[in-house]
């Protein structure tokens, strides 16, 4: 429990006459978050109070100008929320009996400063949404002309949209500069000594105390919670406040690559531009930092899915990239069997295509030709002792010439057929017998496998 005036801060306090005090989130130097729940409307919410003074030794703001600044502030917060939903939405705002409140969502989750606390750092993809949603409620707040200069781990809270999926919410959106200040070294320090803001995410120029600070000094911030995401450490070194920022102020910034080694060059040159001395040669809108980090991590995602092993994996996970001439074979062998299959079907094609397309032979072309009749032996050329012997090589024609003779005139079967021999032969005197005529066949039948026409 803590006290501002006469007004008690505990559970079950009702303030501005509607919201009551639940649990308490959270105590910051000069501030305490609490849930609370709307009596009217019955909705949680999350009430930030300003509750604790400056302490006279502390050369800080006046608490009437911390108020100011708390009621302002909250008022460039709740027109930011209404433009982008990666600032926290705030719905009201005021003071009762000296103590001013600012009511805003009540989210479920974590900050990001929570979770590099119990996982030291955030996996490339994960990481790589949280700078590109960061950026785009940068680039909502800078063009309305307003600076966060206090952007942190502890001011990126990570939870869950209505479809599961990661929403990153930007909080404490320009009020940290009227409650949080650090003192610095006189060499970085502004005219009253000042420097309002987180030393270890400051940009050269916030540390000095720079009039003409822009909006470049977010962008340093947010490549700084990237860096300290990725490497679970501060792209500056320093024991203390004093030494970080003069390390800060004399450029002594630690590569990415000495802080992990399997980080891709492209990442690392990355935080080259985003940390270069010069502003000029630095990102000059969130826009585009996200961009450059967006490409940065696909660009190693890449290289990581087609030739890495995972980071910090053994080394007998690279053997699994290695065998690829395998299946490369089995790819040629499978290439050149579809190859040799097309080649045969495409040849079948045409055989049958041709034989399709030719002309058709006439019947008459197909069919045997008659048997050529025996025509008599001249006297002269036979022999006189016995009649010459019918010719083998007639046989076949006289087989088919039998299967056309009517029935009546076919031989008996079992008998070879020869041929008469002419009278020349036999000395019998030459009859008038007519010559044989060609005997008429039909087309040849097909035989089949026993031999039978």
């Amino acid at each position: 429990m803590s006290n501002s005036g006469t007004m008690d801060i505990d559970v079950g306090r009702v303030v501005g006459g509607k919201y009551e005090l639940v649990r308490l989130l959270g105590r910051g130097s000069m501030g305490e978050v609490w849930s609370a729940h709307h009596r009217t409307l019955g909705e949680k919410l999350a009430l930030k109070l300003l509750t604790q003074a400056p302490s006279p030794e502390e050369d800080l703001e006046s608490r009437a100008t911390a108020a100011a600044r708390f009621q302002f502030e909250a008022q460039v917060a709740a027109r930011l929320s209404r433009k982008t939903r990666h600032i926290v939405r705030v719905t009201d705002h005021g003071e009762e009996d000296g103590l001013a409140y600012l009511v805003m969502e009540q989210l479920e989750g974590e900050t990001l400063e929570q979770v590099l606390a119990r996982d030291a750092n955030v996996p490339l993809a994960t990481m790589s949404k949280v700078v590109t949603q960061v950026a785009k409620a940068l680039g909502h707040a800078h063009e309305e002309g307003v600076l966060h200069r206090d952007l942190k781990p502890a001011n990126v809270f990570m939870t869950h949209d209505e479809e599961g999926k990661l929403l990153v919410k930007l909080l404490d959106f320009g009020i940290a500069r009227a409650i949080h200040a650090h003192r610095v070294p006189s060499a970085f320090a502004t005219a009253k000594g000042l420097v309002f803001g987180t030393p270890s995410y400051m940009s050269p120029e916030q540390a000095r105390g720079s009039a003409k600070l822009d909006h470049r000094c977010d962008l340093w911030a947010l490549a700084t919670i990237a860096y300290e995401g990725l490497s679970g450490e501060l792209p500056v070194n320093g024991d203390d406040a004093d030494e970080l920022l003069k390390n800060l102020c004399a450029g002594r910034m630690v590569p990415l690559l000495e802080r992990v080694p399997g980080m891709p060059p492209a990442l690392d040159l990355f935080f080259r531009r985003a940390f270069s001395e010069a502003i000029g040669a630095r990102f000059q809108s969130a826009a585009d930092l996200a961009q450059a980090f967006a490409r940065a991590a696909a660009t190693a995602s890449d290289r990581h899915a087609a030739t890495d092993p995972p980071m910090g994996a053994p080394p007998s996970v690279v053997s699994v990239h290695e065998p690829v001439a395998a299946p490369s074979r089995q790819r040629r062998l499978r290439v050149a069997v579809l190859v040799t299959g097309l080649s045969l079907l495409a040849l079948l094609g045409i055989a049958i295509a041709w034989r399709a397309l030719a002309p058709p032979t006439p019947e008459s072309a197909t069919a045997s030709p008659p048997p050529r009749p025996l025509e008599p032996v001249p006297a002269a050329l036979a022999p006189s002792a016995s009649p010459l012997p019918p010719p083998t090589t007639l046989a076949p024609p006289a087989v088919v010439a039998f299967s056309a003779l009517p029935k009546a005139q076919r031989p008996p079967s079992g008998t070879t057929p020869t041929a008469s021999p002419p009278a020349a032969a036999t000395g019998a005197p030459p009859t008038n017998a007519p010559t044989p005529t060609p005997v008429p066949t039909s087309p040849p039948k097909k035989i089949d496998k026993s031999g039978v026409f």
